[in-house]
């Protein structure tokens, strides 16, 4: 769900996607925890200016459960537990970025632009069909598990008849969603090698060149240190 809108700025579809490559690079090339906060700290900033101020809310609460629990919870905790999530907290983190990025392109960007963007790159069709019909799949399941949910309460399903009543009818549905939006791609004619042709006009602006200086300098400070 899109958060509280509280701001009109708008980032390019394109600078959406060169960002998540300079939080790519920087994820797996930082070792300096001053880069790591100043670059979760301006992505939060950024989610803020872009008007999803849930999603910052959100963000940061799970930031701050992430260091409290490689800071405090796992030192003081059995050595086994402590050494089984100390990685999932370690990459968890490293991949914070990744995540804010990717989940600020879906709440503010259609997939229409998201396609002309991948288009401008000159990026592959095969992967543009696979992207379009991912981005597509997650919401229809999640709308999917919603309307099950319904149909138990109606039924008032509970205790463990409740989570066959929702494994089985889910995994069919994924797999008619996964068949139908592929069908309705091709339908569309996104096979077709024919040059596309598109209504949406792609336009970055000076909001949009900020932002890129800006993550092109964390990434050269996170490759030098």
């Amino acid at each position: 769900m899109p958060g509280t809108e509280i701001s009109r700025l708008r980032i390019d579809p394109r600078t959406g996607l060169l960002l998540l490559v300079l939080a790519n690079i920087i994820a797996f090339s930082n070792k300096s925890l001053s880069v790591e906060l100043g670059t979760l700290g301006l992505l939060l900033f950024l989610t803020v200016l872009c008007g999803q101020l849930r999603s910052a809310l959100k963000w940061g609460a799970v930031i701050i459960f992430l260091f409290a629990l490689q800071w405090y919870i796992l030192p003081a905790s059995p050595k086994i537990i402590a050494t089984s999530f100390s990685i999932f907290a370690n990459y968890a983190r490293k991949m914070l970025p990744c995540l804010m990025i990717g989940g600020l392109l879906i709440s503010t960007l259609s997939l229409r632009e998201i396609i002309v963007a991948l288009r401008s790159f000159h990026v592959p069709q095969k992967l543009i069909i696979s992207i379009s019909v991912t981005l597509r799949y997650f919401p229809a399941i999640k709308e999917e598990i919603a309307h099950i949910g319904d149909a138990m309460r109606l039924r008032n399903i509970s205790g463990l008849e409740k989570v066959e009543a929702t494994l089985v009818p889910l995994m069919i549905s994924a797999t008619n969603t996964a068949e139908e939006l592929s069908a309705a791609a091709v339908t569309r004619g996104i096979e077709n090698p024919a040059k596309k042709t598109s209504l949406i006009q792609l336009k970055m602006c000076c909001f949009d060149w900020i932002v890129l200086t800006v993550g092109s300098l964390f990434t050269v400070v996170a490759l030098i240190f």
